[in-house]
């Protein structure tokens, strides 16, 4: 894993490293697609053509009825998720996918109800981390793509809680760095 993507996983790393190792948690790890996701993520609907010619894909798939079965403890967030949704592509050599492709997800985030407040773009790779409020911020969601010549990572958190509440998990994983999130505003809705 690169370093790049080691640091733009931190957050996801943090929301799930909280939970209790008892936590019912269904990572899948193999090159098919075949099982149906329990969240229907339609921000990154399509994101499982990129399994193809993969060497490894894992997907993370956690909804509010497997965040529920999860004990009390790391903080309480697990109470506060309504989904956790990662799906990460590693390839064997560069070239493997578009990044045509990947535009089509970035082109999501420009429906004016996200604040994108990471872009990075190197001859490495991109990193793009967005975030929205729900209505009068009563929910929140984080999005997190990166894209590298060997990698490609797509994280969608949403839950009732503070971006606050996502810093401070990050922090109580020891040995991880996590940078201060700015506090982020509402979007006002129209």
């Amino acid at each position: 894993m690169t370093k790049r993507l080691g640091l733009n996983l931190t957050l996801a790393v943090a929301m799930l490293a909280a939970l209790p190792m008892r936590a019912q948690v269904t990572i899948r790890v193999s090159s098919s697609g075949a099982e149906a996701p329990q969240v229907k993520d339609d921000l990154f609907a399509g994101t499982e053509k990129f399994a193809q010619g993969a060497k490894d894909v894992t997907e993370v798939n956690m909804d509010k009825s497997m965040l529920g079965m999860v004990p009390k403890g790391g903080g309480g967030m697990a109470s506060k998720m309504d989904y956790i949704v990662i799906h990460s592509y590693t390839y064997d050599k560069p070239g493997m996918y578009r990044m045509e492709d990947i535009d089509v997800f970035r082109k999501k985030l420009t429906d004016g109800s996200w604040n994108c407040f990471i872009h990075t773009r190197d001859k490495d790779g991109s990193t793009d981390i967005c975030s929205r409020s729900g209505e009068h911020g009563e929910s929140n969601e984080m999005v997190i793509m990166t894209a590298e010549a060997k990698e490609l990572t797509f994280i969608h958190l949403s839950g009732h809680m503070s971006m606050g509440d996502l810093v401070k998990m990050g922090g109580g994983m020891s040995g991880v760095p996590v940078p201060p999130i700015p506090p982020i505003p509402p979007v006002p809705h129209q």
